[in-house]
């Protein structure tokens, strides 16, 4: 297997970003707190083996908070997600961030222990707010290991 090699993203990512982003995530926009995201038209880093991606993070900046929007990372268990959070935190610290947050979702169990194992913390928890965003985009009612998706789940990492 090629190197993997870690970048951020240009304008040339975009129209690959938007089929990833149908193919694995149901399209754009991404629904997160009622707000509409696309990240085809964010920054973002991409993990590269060759001309593959084998995984990415797409984040929002908001004066001194780094939100990630999506991290996908189609090879698990081999370092590349702390890899490309370990690019962003870089990143983040270069734009003056004083924390970078997410939301997730109560099903999501492995993203819940990949955070909190890398010094983010539980900040917040929307319970049901599920049913709003599904008002919103269709969504799946159940999620990861049989457990139904209904509440959101805020982290934050203090930079």
């Amino acid at each position: 297997m090629p190197e993997i090699k870690y970048r951020e993203t240009t304008p040339e990512d975009s129209d690959r970003t938007a089929l990833i982003m149908k193919e694995y995530w149901g399209g754009e926009p991404l629904v997160v707190r009622t707000k509409n995201y696309f990240p085809s038209k964010l920054n973002g880093v991409i993990a590269q083996s060759g001309e593959k991606w084998v995984g990415f993070l797409f984040y929002d900046l908001q004066g001194d908070d780094c939100e990630i929007i999506v991290f996908e990372v189609f090879e698990k268990f081999k370092g590349i997600g702390t890899k490309i959070l370990d690019q962003l935190k870089e990143i983040a610290r270069n734009k003056q961030c004083k924390r970078i947050y997410l939301m997730t979702h109560n099903d999501n169990l492995d993203a819940l222990r990949f955070y909190q194992t890398r010094g983010f913390c539980i900040c917040g928890i929307h319970i049901n707010s599920m049913e709003i965003a599904r008002k919103i985009k269709s969504c799946p009612e159940i999620g990861d290991y049989g457990i139904p998706i209904r509440d959101e789940i805020d982290l934050e990492l203090m930079l």
